[in-house]
């Protein structure tokens, strides 16, 4: 290893799973490196919390193994034995008054085989046979479109739109598909560019996932144990960890370009880290701050909030909805939470985690069940924002009833668990604004390299080579 005087030094602000990836790969190429993270506790939207007894995960529960890359570093720092599979029971989506299994091997809720059996059922024979017919469609049909959502309704029709791709990207990028654009999906741009059909380009992503094994995994004891075995690999490497202080502002040293270091400051001026390049794996408009960059509007992030119950009722034991349900916009319950006529479900997704990880029944016991619920369509404040436990736990209950098609009572519910996240625009929306990095700065986070883990880790990765080269130059 080269002396300390001649290694170069990177300070990685943010302390989420990118900066902590991107922080590992820096020390691992002989880099000095600090991480400066703002908050109390590492791991971003990893998060655990307390409910009935045991620690869930209340964000990221699991990964997707399409690739390998996850699956890769968690067995690189030693924990590939923790990895764990969900029951394949498969989801549900809540349209209007009606709950239908979402077809199976669909990419972002493109039906790859439109005429199957769940698909008639999904879109009814006359949806299903319009979204059939889009092969046979002319190649410029759809090339103007504006967005995934002109995309889908000029090729596939109006009800695959609604339906299947409107639920599920809500649920998957917490964003409509008007304001998401086909590079949006990992995959699907260049596949329809190269078949100019958009189920078949929903087939070629369907079978290169499947090829690497496409279908997501989670970590025994829950996502929070990757942030453990991170920061136990960074102290390992010698890397060191600043909690707790925020990084206000960015300045760099005069003079020759080789010696101009880069200082992250506090509010107070206080130094937290002096660099030769930096990495920047925060949210969107906290690099925008930072580098003086404008744009920053209330559209760069939208607020989701998920809430989680304990549930004794064994009637949950069947998994009536599989590991869970997306809900369209318009979906409606069958009571009220007051009285009256029948309430909309304002939840977007539950997830019936005890169903999904056979791990999780085995500790909850006999009877207990955990879901998780969440709230904030794109564009909108999650409903239950400002709200009390007690309110929200009413709200959440009747969501819960109307996704499971059970009613359950109100003392059946025996604990509550709720966070709030703000997450940040999937690259190409519709609204996305470039931005640019001075010289010596990478960037790293979902806003940059796409939604979920492997597409994080991998965008980490490529942040902590970019830093590396630029600061050793």
């Amino acid at each position: 290893m080269e002396p300390d005087s001649l290694r170069p030094r990177i300070a990685v602000v943010g302390g989420g799973v990118s900066g902590l990836v991107a922080a590992r790969e820096l020390a691992l190429a002989g880099a000095d490196v600090v991480v400066v993270e703002g908050a109390d506790r590492l791991g971003g939207r990893i998060r655990g919390a307390a409910l009935a007894g045991t620690t869930i995960d209340i964000g990221a529960e699991s990964f997707a193994t399409r690739g390998g890359t996850v699956a890769a570093l968690i067995g690189e720092i030693g924990m590939a034995d923790q990895i764990v599979r969900p029951a394949p029971l498969g989801s549900w989506v809540i349209d209007g008054p009606r709950s239908i299994p979402l077809p199976a091997a669909g990419t972002l809720g493109i039906p790859a085989t439109p005429l199957s059996a769940a698909t008639v059922r999904a879109l009814g024979l006359p949806g299903a046979l319009r979204a059939a017919a889009e092969p046979l469609l002319p190649r410029p049909i759809g090339r103007d479109a504006g967005s995934l959502a002109e995309l889908v309704r000029a090729r596939l029709g109006a009800r695959a739109l609604q339906r299947l791709v409107r639920p599920v990207a809500l649920g998957v990028y917490s964003a409509d598909p008007d304001r998401l654009g086909v590079t949006t999906v990992p995959g699907l741009a260049d596949a329809y560019a190269r078949r100019g059909s958009l189920i078949a380009a929903a087939r070629d992503v369907r079978d290169s996932q499947a090829a690497a094994g496409g279908a997501v995994a989670g970590l025994r004891g829950g996502m929070t144990q990757l942030i453990a075995g991170l920061e136990a690999e960074l102290a390992r490497l010698g890397v060191a960890v600043r909690r707790g202080v925020k990084a206000r502002r960015l300045e760099q040293q005069q003079g020759p370009s080789r010696d101009r270091r880069w200082r992250v400051l506090a509010d107070d001026g206080a130094m937290l880290a002096e660099a030769d390049g930096l990495v920047l794996a925060v949210p969107e408009n906290v690099a925008r701050r930072l580098l003086g960059a404008g744009g920053t509007t209330a559209q760069t992030t939208d607020r989701v909030e998920v809430v989680a119950l304990a549930i004794d009722d064994p009637r949950l034991d069947g998994a009536p909805r599989g590991t869970g349900a997306l809900v369209a916009r318009d979906a409606v319950g069958s009571g009220s939470r007051r009285g009256g006529a029948a309430a909309p479900i304002l939840a977007k997704a539950l997830t019936h985690v005890t169903a999904k990880w056979p791990e999780r029944a085995r500790e909850a016991g006999p009877g207990r069940h955990i879901v998780r619920l969440s709230y904030g369509r794109s564009g909108s404040a999650p409903e239950t924002i400002g709200l009390d436990d007690a309110e929200v736990r009413g709200i959440a209950r009747y969501d819960a009833s109307r996704i499971l098609g059970v009613d359950l009572r109100a003392d059946t519910v025996v604990d509550l668990a709720r966070c709030t996240w703000r997450m940040g625009r999937p690259p190409g929306s519709r609204d996305a604004r470039p931005l640019a990095a001075p010289e010596g700065i990478a960037l790293a986070g979902d806003w940059v390299s796409g939604t979920g883990l492997a597409a994080i880790v991998q965008g980490a990765r490529a942040a902590a080579t970019a830093a590396l080269a630029a600061a050793s130059h």
